[in-house]
């Protein structure tokens, strides 16, 4: 009696649960296999994904088939059938991992989590063969083994079907009996695809060594029409690339400049050295001043985060170095590309839809969590040959990089928001702080230290605050008109939106006899209370409040009897921050 370790019945049932995202991303692992085997053959590529809608009794239309062509190499007839075998390809090899390619696992991996049945049709020199895998044969012990490839033609459907010319090499890979496919409509799949795969294959297509066509038919009464047609166009996250899929008039013109040099780190693994490439770009003015609302952004926004690349192909869009409170995030963008050889580093899946060592990683933090050293603990890393101790170096530099361009985005946006001829949200809670104070130094007098400074020569303390105000990104000039405006009608407060340290909400100081409060960027506070007040549309009345709120404790701290009660105010007001990080945080 037959008792196999792994039940046939059982195991392709579990394998059919793959861990895809949707059927776009299962359909990347057929483009990966066309692709890499048109870099290795010379040419451009010409990829055709294909779906063919029917219309049943009910009426309603329900996608049926989906189909990949190429004009690549082909297969011969040993390894299309190894390329339906889980687990085996011609790129197992370390010596041959040099492209996309590696586990063996792509086409009947991919094809079996969306489908119940897949053929392929591969030929070289005008010779076409053909195999198939079946999960009804397979799960009743009829498919055994792969079946052996057998001679055959290419069906006449699918070549009135593939545009391009069908040459003397290529595949076709047709799913059919679809029960688990994402979307129930060609249309809506392949739009989603289309995003995905511009991104995901963006540096193939704008070097034009490959190209991806995208149709949709509709088949009724042995017929079929067209429904959708297109070539997918880079998607750049980066936003140097022309001709992207980006909003007009960023598709032509790309929204981000490079940020700096790329960035090359060396990293030894394995007894070979490796290189990791950083790219970074931030955005332009002019994309900037578009704002978060307009089409630029909400485009910006679904590419936001770090794209990993392995060998030109992206992975994913890693998000653990994101503040996901702050919009702003998506004015930036960073690229981390590395080779095969460092695919235990970066925790490469099977699926190659994921980086899972590649995240925010701080030795400092790790060390003292262990209860050592740095020293120490990196020592331990290097004895163990850990794969994150390079990784702990490329976080690093990632980070280096993310306090540069957040800076700069922030001074950006300030310096325009604040010269905009309609005025600020926050100049209503500024006068209404101003008069509060007014109000209060009637019955107390003027014991607040930003209260002495009023004394002070008014160029004096223009200048003061003109300093202060050309840190937010405004030139000179403008700067000066501006604290000149705050001197002239006797504005007692300023609000402004910036990176503080550490994890106050916001913080305090003092120029020209103006009580300066900054609202904290980085602290999720922000996001919750006052990011709708860098909207000029917005009309938060509640956050206006709340500015009220901060004003009384600002001059609270301003009003301080001594230096010493001053810190100690201060010191509160760092720890409340603390404490209101675990209240505000966005949840997991």
């Amino acid at each position: 009696m037959s008792f196999p370790i792994i039940p046939q019945n059982l195991s392709i049932s579990a394998m059919r649960s793959s861990g895809y995202r949707d059927t776009a991303h299962a359909l990347a692992e057929l483009i990966d296999n066309s692709v890499q085997s048109g870099q290795e053959s010379g040419g451009r590529t010409e990829i055709e994904l294909i779906c063919v809608d029917e219309i049943p009794s009910s009426g309603r239309r329900r996608l049926s088939k989906i189909a990949v062509f190429d004009n690549a190499a082909g297969m011969d007839p040993a390894l299309l059938r190894k390329s339906l075998q889980f687990g085996n390809g011609s790129r197992l090899e370390p010596k041959n991992q040099k492209g996309i390619g590696k586990f063996g696992m792509g086409l009947p991996n991919s094809s079996i989590s969306q489908c119940k049945r897949v053929d392929v049709w591969s030929w070289q020199k005008g010779i076409v063969y053909h195999a198939y895998l079946d999960v009804e044969e397979i799960k009743h012990g009829v498919m055994i083994d792969v079946p052996a490839p057998s001679v055959s033609a290419i069906p006449a459907v699918w070549l009135s079907l593939v545009a391009g010319e069908v040459g003397e090499s290529g595949t076709l890979v047709v799913w059919s009996e679809l029960d688990r496919v994402s979307w129930k409509q060609s249309t809506t799949l392949l739009r989603h695809t289309e995003f995905i795969a511009g991104r995901v294959y963006r540096h193939f297509i704008n070097r034009r060594s490959v190209r991806i066509r995208l149709a949709a038919y509709e088949h009724k009464d042995s017929a079929y029409s067209s429904l959708y047609e297109s070539f997918v166009r880079p998607n750049d996250p980066l936003y140097l690339m022309s001709g992207t899929n980006a909003p007009l008039p960023f598709d032509q013109t790309p929204a981000f400049e490079q940020f700096g040099e790329p960035e090359r780190i060396v990293v030894g693994h394995n007894g070979e050295e490796h290189d990791v490439i950083i790219r970074a770009s931030i955005c332009t003015q002019e994309a900037r001043r578009e704002g978060g609302t307009k089409p630029i952004g909400q485009h910006t926004l679904k590419n936001q985060g770090i794209s990993v690349v392995r060998s030109g192909r992206e992975l994913e869009m890693n998000h653990s170095f994101l503040n996901s409170y702050d919009s702003r995030e998506r004015w930036w963008g960073i690229e981390v590309e590395f080779n095969p050889g460092l695919d235990d580093v970066f925790g490469v899946t099977n699926n190659k839809q994921a980086a899972t060592g590649f995240m925010r990683l701080s030795l400092e933090e790790d060390a003292q969590a262990e209860g050592l050293s740095d020293r120490e603990y990196r020592e331990m890393l290097e004895m163990d040959r850990d794969p994150r101790l390079p990784m702990y170096r490329i976080s690093r530099e990632i980070e280096k990089l993310l306090g540069a361009m957040r800076a700069q985005v922030a001074k950006m946006r300030e310096g325009d928001r604040v010269q905009a001829k309609k005025e600020r949200a926050e100049n209503e809670a500024e006068k209404a702080a101003t008069d509060s104070v007014a109000r209060r130094r009637d019955r107390v007098g003027d014991t607040g230290r930003s209260d002495k400074q009023e004394a002070l020569p008014s160029t004096e303390r223009t200048s003061a605050l003109s300093t202060d105000i050309i840190q937010d990104g405004i030139e000179g000039e403008k700067a000066h008109e501006i604290a000149v405006d705050y001197v002239n009608k006797k504005i007692k407060f300023r609000f402004k939106h910036a990176d503080a340290p550490g994890q106050m909400i916001f913080d305090v100081s003092v120029a020209g006899g103006i009580i300066l409060v900054t609202l904290n960027t980085r602290h999720p506070v922000h996001g919750r209370l006052f990011e709708a007040l860098r909207n000029e549309e917005s009309e938060n009345q509640y956050a206006k409040e709340v500015l009220s709120l901060v004003a009384a404790w600002a001059r609270m701290e301003d009003e301080a009897p001594s230096e010493k009660a001053r810190l100690a105010i201060e010191d509160v007001r760092l720890n409340w921050g603390r404490m209101a990080m675990d209240f505000f945080d966005v949840e997991g």
